[in-house]
């Protein structure tokens, strides 16, 4: 690595170009003006484009040198338009831009425009987290959850069209998420995000590891000269209280930018469980009810430091350094009620566990960028590493009851502990090579490195003394290493800015090895496979850039670790979870045919998709003899997915803007004999996100969401719908805002599953106090934070 960063700084380069500048009104700054480049010959084709800030800045980059249109526009003001020219290697700066209202507009009604919630792009959509006000204190979770196309359950797992996709941060995966491949979402807070990047078929560049695509969340960072930053605080009520606060700051010297950030969050949570078993062969437990009430102090906190350097306009190294430090303390009480087939009482009990969890992360990145001989021309290497310290210990008491609650003998206490130290490490080498006039060749290689070290003791109170289960009590460790080199072509008809004709064909392999055991060695495994992965994607688009599109991809779905962990959680006695070390990788084949198409006021995006999984991995449940539900992730045959997913803007005024969501898409499992389960069932699920402009520098946000069940071998899960709404008020000259939040306002949002096999019927649902109101002041000083806080910052499960 240090021989070729030596390498690097004698390359020859040249700096990306860019235009930049500031729009105002006879007022002063002005906010949303969309600000784009067209050529002098053809005004309907936009080349680049970008929105002004809260302190109307701009700046759009990777502009190729030669003479464009500078266009201002937005609603309520005359439109304007300048020629310029940008230069090789030259930052074009307008300074400052002023646009004049538009008499006939502004007699009749004061408008603000409306941001965009969703940008459309080749590769799928960004949707920027400013948008989403509803959320206002949450995490990347809850902002996903409200977010088009996405879906997030109970337990808070994402997926996209039906399969959890890879998630990266900042373009890497990132241990402070967890090192697992099922990233913990609630770790990073809302506040922190700028805008999350969602790509459904992602090509050969991206780890073959992302069946179900790739959701990229892109943390906020401000480039802006001199001294700035912003702070927010929030408190508001559901069932229990909400506190939370932030600050960011930055300094911006021309070769210097260091910034700093904290998030932190406090509540009390509540939840409560029905659960109602049918033991079919058990007909002394024939029916099992189960009543849990959970009470979770949970706190959240995060860090950020960033410093990038550029030495020369050829050159840029950025550092960065995240900590995480997430806490619960859970205290849960379960009745568990045994009744005949005649509904006569058998027996009875109550178990209280108390599971305190703490977890410290500390993450640091460095990444090297180097421009070449031409602007497209360029090389990047980064490391990262990621080390984290999770330790969990729970508490259990047991006590049997009469019918009439009342105690019987002496309770059972178990005391239990899970101590697991994890490591990851990311390496990539990335590089782009201009191929011809109308091409680029892209190529890269990447490392990842995965340690896993488990902790896992279970004991028992025997005479006063807690005495180890050695049955129940070990060390797993777990290593993996997976290494891969790709290489990829995209090429273009006519001008690469606005082509007839595009498209790219690429190739990954990758080779991974990797390994698991206990101490006691009764679980040990080791896997070592190479795989080849193409891709490709066709574009055709019309002469308003309006496209079509043809992808084709290969993917897997690697076990995660909590996938493999032997260890059993037995929080709850009768019903038992835990890792399967046999389970194989998925290999998936995913097709998609797309159309997107815009006009003044609105957009639609249509895509048709299918999807082929191998060894698909689904969880199953097995009854045992004694009444204990059992229950672990199993590869099945093969599942198949074949659906519809639409996306859908309209802005029927300027003060109202529509964003309208629906997937629909059948799932097939077939287990191909080995346990004996088909099935066929359609899932959908939609969402409908209102923005008004009620007052000047005011925005009320309505989100309605329903997702319908969705498919597992032994059953579905059930319905969930809820409704969200959010307003924010600018005040001080738009350095202050205001926003008020009520999240699930008619307190429907439930999860859960009913499932069911040869001996069993099982229903559980899951309601969390998601119905709360929270209020929130944010301020941001110096140069402008383009909203860095007053964006997200309200939790709701």
């Amino acid at each position: 690595m240090i021989l070729f960063c030596l390498l690097c700084w004698h390359l020859s380069a040249q700096n990306t170009t860019a235009v930049i500048g500031i729009v105002n009104d006879l007022s002063g700054p002005l906010e949303f003006v969309n600000v784009y480049l067209t050529l002098p010959e053809d005004s309907t084709a936009i080349i680049a484009g970008t929105v002004t800030d809260n302190g109307g800045k701009f700046r759009i980059d990777d502009v190729q040198a030669q003479t464009y249109v500078l266009n201002l526009q937005m609603v309520g003001f005359k439109k304007k338009h300048i020629q310029i020219t940008v230069q090789p290697g030259q930052v074009l700066d307008m300074h400052e831009l002023t646009i004049k209202p538009d008499p006939r507009l502004l007699n009749t009604v004061e408008i603000n425009a409306l941001r965009s919630i969703v940008q459309k792009t080749d590769e799928g959509f960004v949707v920027n987290a400013s948008s989403n006000i509803t959320q206002i204190g949450g995490t990347a979770a809850d902002l996903l959850k409200n977010m088009p196309g996405v879906l997030v359950n109970g337990d808070g797992e994402v997926t996209l069209r039906g399969k959890t996709p890879l998630t990266l941060i900042n373009g890497r995966i990132s241990g402070i998420t967890g090192i697992d491949r099922a990233a913990q979402l609630e770790r990073i807070p809302a506040s922190a995000i700028e805008r999350i990047e969602i790509i459904n078929n992602p090509t050969a560049k991206y780890e073959a590891d992302a069946e179900g695509g790739v959701i990229n969340i892109v943390l906020k960072k401000n480039e802006d000269n001199g001294t700035n930053g912003a702070f927010a605080v929030g408190a508001g009520i559901g069932d229990r209280y909400r506190l939370n606060a932030s600050i960011l700051l930055n300094h911006k010297t021309p070769k210097w930018n260091f910034g700093v950030g904290y998030d932190n969050w406090y509540t009390t949570r509540t939840r409560t469980v029905e659960g109602d078993r049918i033991n079919y062969d058990l007909p002394d437990q024939y029916y099992l009810t189960q009543r849990r009430f959970d009470e979770r102090l949970i706190f959240y906190q995060n860090a950020k430091a960033t410093i990038d350097y550029n030495p020369n306009k050829k050159d840029r190294l950025s550092f960065e350094v995240l900590w995480a430090f997430p806490g619960e303390d859970n205290n849960e009480t379960l009745r568990n009620t045994y009744q005949t087939f005649q509904n006569e009482f058998t027996s009875k009990n109550i178990r209280h566990s108390n599971e305190i969890r703490r977890t410290h992360a500390l993450e640091g990145a460095l990444n090297y960028t180097k421009h070449l001989s031409h602007p497209d021309q360029l090389l990047v290497a980064g490391i990262s590493n990621t080390f984290s310290n999770d330790k969990e210990n729970t508490d259990i008491t047991t006590q049997a009851l009469t019918e009439q609650d009342e105690e019987l003998g002496q309770p059972h206490q178990q005391r239990t502990h899970t101590y697991q130290k994890t490591n990851l490490t990311n390496i990539s080498l990335d590089y782009s090579q201009p191929w011809g006039n109308a091409g680029t060749f892209d190529a890269g290689y990447k490392a990842i490195f995965r340690m896993l070290n488990a902790d896992y003791e279970r004991a028992n109170l025997v005479s006063g003394d807690f005495v180890i289960d050695p049955l129940n009590t070990n060390i797993f460790d777990f290593n993996e290493q997976i290494h891969a080199v790709y290489s990829q072509y995209t090429g273009w008809t006519s001008e690469k800015e606005s082509p007839k004709w595009k498209y790219n064909v690429g190739l990954r392999a990758e080779q991974v090895w990797n390994d698991g055991t206990t101490t006691d060695e009764s679980t040990k495994f080791k896997n070592e496979y190479f795989n080849l992965f193409p891709s490709g994607n066709l574009f055709y688009y019309t002469r308003d850039q309006n496209n079509l599109k043809l992808s084709y991809s290969r993917r897997i779905n690697r076990p995660g670790l909590g996938q493999l962990n032997p260890f059993t959680d037995i929080t709850d006695s009768l019903n038992q979870r835990s890792g399967n070390p046999a389970l194989k990788p998925e290999l998936v084949n995913s097709l998609e045919f797309g159309y997107y198409h815009s006009w003044q006021k609105a957009s639609l995006s249509v895509a048709a998709f299918y999807r082929l999984r191998h060894n698909a991995i689904f969880p199953y449940t097995v009854l045992d003899e004694n009444g204990v539900a059992f229950t672990q992730p199993m590869n099945f045959g093969e599942a198949r997915t074949q659906g519809i997913e639409t996306i859908a803007t309209f802005n029927p005024f300027a003060v109202w803007s529509i964003n309208f969501s629906f997937s629909a898409f059948e799932v097939y499992i077939d287990d191909a004999g080995s346990i004996g389960t088909d099935v066929d069932q359609l899932n959908w699920y939609t969402k409908l996100i209102n923005n008004v402009t009620l007052f000047k520098n005011g925005q009320l946000q309505i989100i309605g969401s329903y997702s319908a069940p969705t498919t597992i071998p032994q059953g579905e899960s059930v319905a969930v719908y809820y409704a969200d709404l959010g307003y924010q008020q600018k005040i001080m000259k738009g350095k202050g805002r205001l926003g008020l939040t009520i999240t699930d306002i008619f307190n429907t949002q439930k999860y859960g599953f009913i499932t069911s096999d040869d001996n069993f019927t099982f229903s559980r649902i899951f309601k969390l106090d998601t119905q709360a109101v929270m209020l929130t002041f944010g301020y941001t000083f110096g140069t402008s934070f383009e909203d860095k806080l007053m964006e997200n910052r309200f939790k709701n499960d």
